[in-house]
């Protein structure tokens, strides 16, 4: 039979594969020499040394150079901050003053509880736990938004050494009313409850419907926030810290009333927000639930208290609905954020309620018996609804028929 000729093509493999095999075993060569030259590998060869300095011969000897990690299945975590940080494997007669990344993880109370096999490093600490280079390993790359909630980090926005920590560990324990360890985000969780937040803003089908819903709010984009009248750096922290002390200033117009919280009352407010994040663990992860914690597990949303209807002053109500009074003030069904205004207009006349609609912060620093008014209600200062003359007149007039 006559040989079938061969084409061009096929000429052509023998020698396109032999190019590709070539350039295949020279990419995994270069792959294992990048490997074998990472900063890990250096880490842990002065990590042998430092054994056989402090009379450990035999571990030295023992101790193996390469890669290690720790595989929580669970939680779709693979930690190699172990490769690096290996204080933690030392015998105990090591000294315990180790400069890092040999010291070992201190022996706080609650470590037993949570031991690194079950929990891994990344869950408590940030960054990214499979890199094994410094700076990608402490979250400082591009495109990684979880970077190691370390010290300087925390010094850097003006925390506390744990307080960044703490919005990690409320992810497990956000039902938590207090919790051991947690003593900044467990003031935030009393502030949540002092200021009455849960009037306007809803947290796991709890709370009010007037505020944008809190549940996840800690995963909102940064790029969503408007940072046109923020001072400093344009972070989440920096916004929520802001706008938790004159919301007025940060969203001018908002409805929110002005808190004049405390510097640091407004870092444990912005913290616990950044920490509520929509995270799934399994359930031998979580502790007991409390209904008396923010996002308790009772589902009830708030309605705001229906207003009455009065002849001839419809404008007036519409304006009050419109404007979200009922937000904060009831007519008749008690305090809410704001004084119940069942029958508002037999104790304000008329001059009073137009002045005080027009600007209530300039009324209290004008009448001195009204300065401590607002400590009645959580220091809680109604914001300027920037209302138009015609709104107040439609107001007034609705409000001296309560």
């Amino acid at each position: 039979m006559p040989r079938r000729p061969v084409s061009r093509l096929e000429g052509r493999d023998f020698p396109l594969m032999v190019a590709l095999s070539v350039l295949f075993f020279i990419l995994v060569a270069a792959t294992v020499l990048r490997e074998r030259s990472g900063d890990w590998l250096a880490i842990q060869r002065s990590f042998a040394k430092l054994l056989a300095e402090h009379g450990q011969v035999q571990a030295a000897r023992e101790f193996t150079i390469g890669v290690r990690q720790i595989w929580i299945p669970d939680l779709g975590r693979v930690d190699r901050c172990v490769t690096c940080h290996l204080g933690d494997d030392t015998v105990e007669s090591l000294p315990a003053d180790l400069p890092q990344p040999f010291a070992p993880h201190p022996d706080l109370p609650f470590m037993r509880a949570h031991p690194f096999s079950e929990f891994g490093c990344t869950s408590c600490h940030g960054g990214q736990g499979f890199a094994t280079e410094t700076r990608a390993a402490h979250g400082e790359v591009a495109h990684w938004g979880e970077p190691l909630l370390s010290r300087r980090l925390a010094a850097t926005l003006g925390l506390g050494s744990t307080d960044l920590l703490q919005t990690q560990c409320n992810a497990c324990h956000r039902r938590e009313t207090t919790t051991i360890g947690m003593e900044t985000l467990n003031h935030g969780k009393e502030l949540y409850r002092k200021k009455k937040c849960v009037v306007c803003h809803m947290v796991e089908g709890k709370g009010g419907l007037a505020g944008p819903e809190l549940t996840s709010i800690g995963d909102k984009d940064p790029e969503l926030f408007d940072f046109s009248h923020v001072q400093g750096p344009h972070t989440e922290l920096n916004w929520h810290r802001q706008h938790l002390t004159s919301a007025q200033t940060v969203s001018p117009g908002t409805t929110m009333p002005d808190f004049g919280l405390a510097p640091e009352d407004a870092s444990a407010l912005a913290l616990l927000l950044l920490s509520w994040r929509h995270q799934s663990f399994p359930p031998r992860y979580l502790p007991g639930a409390s209904e008396a914690a923010p996002g308790g597990a009772e589902k009830v949303v708030r309605e705001p208290p229906p207003v009455p209807s009065i002849a001839g002053a419809e404008s007036g109500r519409a304006a009050f609905l419109s404007r979200g009074c009922n937000t904060c003030h009831s007519v008749g069904a008690g305090v809410l954020l704001g004084p119940d205004l069942k029958a508002v207009g037999s104790r304000r006349d008329p001059d009073w309620l137009r002045r005080w609609l027009a600007d209530p912060a300039a009324m209290i620093r004008a009448i001195p018996e009204l300065r401590d008014w607002p400590s009645a209600f959580g220091n809680v200062v109604m914001p300027n609804q920037n209302l138009d003359a015609k709104e107040i007149d439609d107001l007034v007039a609705f409000l001296s028929k309560l």
